[in-house]
């Protein structure tokens, strides 16, 4: 199935959410951190990253029509 450069998009928007949803648990302010929500949000990243590398695009959808 191949996904629209909207979809490649909105996946990208994700990743960055979930990278600073990351950054922000390990690098608290107290100084502690759950290692095992890093780790949850880290196969999130790596899963989601791994779908955008190997899914494919089909660049002639056109997000702004409906079907």
């Amino acid at each position: 199935m191949s996904h629209s450069v909207e979809a490649i998009y909105q996946k990208v928007q994700v990743l960055q959410v979930k990278a600073l949803e990351l950054h922000r648990e390990r690098y608290r302010v107290q100084g502690t951190y759950d290692q095992a929500a890093c780790k949850i949000i880290m196969d999130d990243i790596k899963a989601l990253a791994s779908d955008i590398t190997h899914g494919s695009v089909d660049f002639d959808i056109d997000f702004g029509k409906t079907k």
